[in-house]
C-alpha cells in the first residue's frame, strides 16, 4: 500500500471464511481507474477454495483457481464531496464489470459473457447491482468446463465491490475425488450469500 494511499481492507466475515476452508491468495491496493477530479483506489482481498483446487489438481493434473471470491472498498483522492457518489454510481459500476471480465480472461477462462443486471438488498440494507457472468475453461483434454460466476455494486458509506467464480460442471471431473463433491447449487448459494456479507 502506497502511503498516500488512505483506503483500509474491506469488512469481511474473516471467521467465516476460515472456517469454510476459505484461504487468503490476493491482498493488494491499485488504482482502479480516475475521475476528472478524483483518484479512485480499490484494497482488494481474494480468497481461494484450495481443497478445491488440490482435488482438481490431482484429478486432471491442472493447476488452476477454480472457486474464488473477492471483496473491494473503494477510496476517492481526494475524498468525494457530499451527494457525488450517486452521480458517479453508474461509471463505478461499468469499470468494475470490466475489470471483472478482463480478471477472468487473466485467469485462464474464455468466452466471457455477462447477464441481465438486477438488484437486490445486500446484509447493510443497501441496495447492490448484482450481474451475472458465464465462462468456459478448455482442460488439456479438450473438454471445455463451463464456469459462473456474480459481481455485486454498491453504496453504503462508501463503495463496495465484491463478486467470484466457481464451476459449473466439475463433478464430472472430480467424480468425487478424495470425498471432494463440486455442488454448483450449493456454489452459488454460498458465493451470493458471501457477497451480501462484505461491509463497508
Amino acid at each position: 500500500m502506497s502511503a498516500q494511499s488512505r483506503v483500509g481492507p474491506p469488512s469481511l466475515p474473516r471467521d467465516r471464511l476460515d472456517d469454510d476452508g476459505w484461504s487468503l491468495v490476493e491482498d493488494e491496493v491499485e488504482t482502479l481507474f480516475s475521475l476528472s477530479a478524483a483518484r479512485v483506489e480499490g484494497h482488494t482481498q481474494v480468497f481461494e477454495d484450495a481443497a478445491l483446487r488440490a482435488a482438481v489438481r490431482e484429478a486432471t493434473g491442472v493447476d488452476h483457481m477454480w472457486r474464488f471470491f473477492f471483496a473491494t472498498r473503494v477510496s476517492f483522492t481526494p475524498a468525494l464531496a457530499p451527494g457525488i457518489a450517486p452521480l458517479i454510481k453508474s461509471r463505478v459500476a461499468s469499470e468494475a464489470r470490466a475489470a471483472f471480465a478482463d480478471d477472468l480472461l487473466d485467469r485462464g477462462f474464455e468466452k466471457v459473457a455477462k447477464g441481465e443486471r438486477r438488484r437486490a438488498r445486500v446484509r447493510s440494507g443497501a441496495r447492490a447491482e448484482f450481474t451475472p457472468l458465464k465462462a468456459r475453461f478448455e482442460l488439456p483434454t479438450g473438454r471445455m468446463l463451463d464456469m459462473e460466476g456474480f459481481l455485486a455494486v454498491w453504496f453504503d458509506d462508501g463503495f463496495v465491490i465484491a463478486g467470484g467464480a466457481y464451476p459449473a460442471d466439475l463433478d464430472a471431473v472430480l467424480d468425487e475425488v478424495h470425498g471432494v463433491e463440486a455442488d454448483a447449487g450449493a456454489y452459488r448459494e454460498q458465493l451470493l450469500d458471501l457477497i451480501r456479507s462484505v461491509g463497508t
